[in-house]
Parts: structure tokens; C-alpha cells; sequence
């Protein structure tokens, strides 16, 4: 699989991944909490945080989204409970969207 990068990511997206950073970086800070700190605490390396706290594309989600729990940044929800709501009403939704997505064939009327 690709990795994305600067080239092929909008500047919507570039500009919330260097909002999250900031964030990240900022609840860090108002915690008290070193960069190796957050090391120890997320199972990464120092320049892993550091990447995160510059929006580099390359962290895997999963540990930008961790960093970001461990310091206070709610995501998709403020707690467990609105989460478990949200999960509950994404769920109810894909049951009634179709099951595959895509281009239909449409068959040319090509008899004149």
C-alpha cells in the first residue's frame, strides 16, 4: 500500500493533520508532559512524538490518534458513551446503504 504524501494529500487535509499536531504538542504541554514521556507511554521512539508533533504523514494513524487520547484530545466524541452512540448510529446507516459501491454497467442501446 502507498504511504501518502505531501503531493497527494489536499490542503484540507494538511492543514488538519498540522491542527491535530498543534493540538497534540499544546495538551502535551498543558499536562506537564515530556516528549519522552509520551515516548514511553505511546511504545514509540522520541522521534516518533516529534514526528507527530509536526504533522508528519508518515506516523500511522493509530498512534497519532493514541498520542492524542493519552493527552486529553477527544476524537469523533467527548467520552466512551457518545462513541458507543456514534458507533451505534454509523452501524443502523450501513444497513440500509447498498453493500457494494461503484460504477453500474449500463448497457448501450447502440441499435438505431
Amino acid at each position: 500500500m502507498k504511504t501518502a504524501s505531501l503531493s497527494t494529500c489536499s490542503n484540507h487535509t494538511l492543514r488538519a493533520v498540522a491542527l491535530l499536531a498543534t493540538m497534540i504538542k499544546a495538551a502535551r504541554k498543558q499536562r506537564n508532559m515530556s516528549q519522552a514521556a509520551l515516548a514511553e507511554r505511546l511504545g514509540v521512539s522520541l522521534l516518533t512524538v516529534r514526528a507527530i508533533e509536526k504533522g508528519n504523514l508518515k506516523v500511522a494513524v493509530g498512534t497519532v490518534f493514541e498520542a492524542a487520547a493519552i493527552v486529553g484530545i477527544p476524537l469523533l466524541a467527548k467520552n466512551q458513551r457518545e462513541l458507543d452512540q456514534l458507533t451505534k448510529s454509523l452501524a443502523a446507516l450501513t444497513t440500509i446503504l447498498p453493500q457494494r459501491s461503484g460504477r453500474k454497467t449500463v448497457i448501450a442501446d447502440d441499435d438505431f
